[in-house]
């Protein structure tokens, strides 16, 4: 039986093929002139052949399907289009599946038509007012967010050993002139996000409406107030992912890292329920991630919007608010901001922070004791 080739962990679009005399067979996939799936076998690695070698052999097989010359050797050129450059990025960033189609999507959607063919710092703050300004406003974060998309590719071009044109970095110089022009309520109104957590009662209003809709819907809502993770990875939890009280979270939002989430026993009765009949890469849910978000974003709607504007981001309820509600009640109850972190999965401390506010007492003791030893 022939062996199956894997993934590069490394470089998208490189597989790899273990040879039965134990050397190694280096292929790539890419997308030729017509559209369609290519592979192409590159060499063995008793002939030097390496990892990043077939993956610079597929950008270069990329440029060549897309372009008819390699971009490397078109040294005559003197301008460049972003949407190369974002195309590179995309296509050859290491990302989950799920990010890399998030990206692409928002490109088409919101980003083309204002950087298709430059970046530049007055244009970023056009699109950032286009997008705060229409009907149906975005979020401020998600604003930010793409803005961040389009520095990261432009590093990630300008980073590159066989480009032939730098890239000017526009979100670099938006950054400085941000620190510089924008008054502080701007600032503040820019920070808004969605830290409407529930409170118990509530919480209860909703395990009580659960029990009349989709059973999944029910199971999904227990996982996410009892590990706090996001929509994406709670819907990808396999079978294999749970340990008795322990559940492995892939974060796709941070590059698919794994982390340790906990059930606590109520949810873990509803998982083992579930778990009866399944195989190992089984997903623990069967429906699809845009039904049960419909189910689901209907019923919080039903029970915590009434009358609420759409665009109210502040007050209105939506499925990440069971993440805040998570975090939020941990902090009420005294947890260290550190751990936190951990459960929630932040790379940094700063963004847990938001949630001190809640902290019971907080800094009571320390003002109390302040001056206990003065007379």
């Amino acid at each position: 039986m022939a062996e199956k080739r894997t993934k590069s962990k490394r470089y998208a679009g490189v597989y790899i093929l273990q040879q039965k005399d134990k050397d190694v067979s280096y292929s790539i996939l890419y997308k030729n002139f017509e559209g369609k799936n290519q592979r192409e076998t590159i060499g063995l690695k008793s002939e030097g052949v390496t990892e990043l070698f077939a993956y610079n052999k597929r950008i270069e097989r990329i440029s060549k399907a897309k372009h008819g010359v390699d971009l490397r050797i078109q040294k005559k050129k003197s301008s460049l289009d972003f949407a190369d450059v974002w195309d590179l990025y995309v296509t050859n960033k290491a990302l989950s599946d799920s990010i890399r189609k998030d990206y692409r999507g928002r490109w088409k959607k919101h980003m083309e038509q204002d950087f298709s063919k430059i970046v530049t710092m007055n244009k970023l703050i056009a699109f950032r007012k286009r997008l705060e300004e229409r009907e149906r406003p975005l979020s401020p974060r998600s604003i930010d967010m793409m803005i961040g998309m389009l520095g990261s590719a432009t590093r990630y071009w300008n980073s590159r050993p066989d480009n032939y044109l730098k890239v000017y970095d526009a979100v670099q110089d938006l950054r400085a002139y941000d620190r510089d022009h924008i008054t502080r309520r701007e600032k503040k109104k820019r920070k808004v996000k969605r830290d409407r957590y529930l409170e118990l009662d509530e919480i209860q209003t909703l395990k009580d409406a659960l029990l009349y809709i989709h059973p999944e819907v029910n199971l999904f809502v227990h996982l996410a107030l009892s590990t706090g993770a996001r929509f994406g990875a709670i819907m990808n939890i396999q079978a294999k992912d749970i340990s008795r009280n322990k559940v492995i979270i892939i974060d796709q939002k941070d590059g698919d890292e794994r982390y340790t989430a906990y059930l606590d026993n109520n949810t873990l009765a509803f998982i083992n329920l579930k778990l009866i009949g399944l195989k190992p890469n089984d997903n623990i849910f069967t429906l699809t991630k845009a039904s049960l978000q419909k189910k689901l974003q209907r019923l919080l709607n039903k029970l915590f919007n009434e009358g609420l504007e759409t665009t109210d981001r502040v007050n209105r309820v939506v499925i990440h608010t069971l993440r805040h509600t998570f975090a939020s009640h941990l902090v009420m109850k005294g947890t260290p901001l550190i751990v936190v972190q951990k459960l929630l999965n932040h790379s940094d401390l700063e963004t847990t922070s938001r949630y001190a506010h809640l902290s019971p007492d907080a800094g009571k003791d320390a003002v109390l004791d302040l001056w206990a030893d003065s007379k």
